[in-house]
């Protein structure tokens, strides 16, 4: 993505990391704030991340305080030659999807056809028992906010986050309001962010080559 704006003032680098595999994203069910754990495939990306990571420098990680992105980055920080320290932060957590989480895909779309429809489409729409995308965009922004901030001039921060928390900082930065992020982020994929102030731009949106072989 082309630079969005800003002049020569210091850059603020951002790598986001999405978590390793679980055997619920393998079953395609929705996990949202339900406390999985990473699958061995997950561990063995989350690794991978680390290694391609490994001569890196960050001012600190931050990572949601779920299983699955607390162990992605921690496995991450094991392969890295200098690892920052890791902040946990509840306000990163995945969307919480009330009473579809631990369904699959398939039997939400059976069971309440209307409202999977118009989810993703509805700011104000929520699962049942669950989040509005409005909630959740102004809960991610805080948490994102509130690290961002902590880093210094033409410093680096590493985040290891959830699918849905990617999603809409990319929809942030790409300025689509209420629309969703027309992306698709993979287990372990990698998006790269450089923030000149308010100005943003996109170096990498899900790269994955460090996965090849796995």
């Amino acid at each position: 993505m082309a630079r969005s704006g800003g002049g020569a003032a210091a850059v603020v680098r951002i790598v986001v990391v999405r978590h390793g595999i679980t055997e619920w994203n393998a079953a395609r069910r929705f996990q949202g704030q339900t406390d999985v754990a990473l699958s061995e495939a997950g561990r063995l990306q989350a690794r991978s991340v680390g290694r391609r990571l490994h001569a890196e420098r960050f001012a600190l990680c931050v990572a949601s305080d779920l299983q699955r992105t607390r162990e992605t980055a921690e496995r991450i920080l094991a392969e890295m030659a200098e690892p920052p320290s890791l902040h946990l932060e509840p306000e990163l957590r995945e969307m919480n999807f009330g009473t579809w989480e631990g369904l699959t895909f398939e039997q939400v779309a059976a069971r309440w056809p209307n409202e999977a429809k118009n989810f993703h489409h509805h700011t104000l729409l929520a699962p049942p028992g669950g989040e509005t995308w409005a909630q959740f965009d102004a809960r991610v922004t805080r948490g994102f906010e509130r690290h961002r901030m902590r880093v210094g001039p033409d410093g680096a921060l590493l985040m290891v986050v959830h699918g849905g928390v990617i999603h809409a900082l990319v929809r942030r930065l790409m300025k689509l309001g209420d629309r969703p992020a027309p992306i698709h982020v993979d287990p372990a994929g990698v998006t790269e962010i450089e923030f000149d102030g308010e100005a943003a731009w996109m170096r990498l949106l899900n790269d994955c080559c460090h996965l090849e072989g796995l």
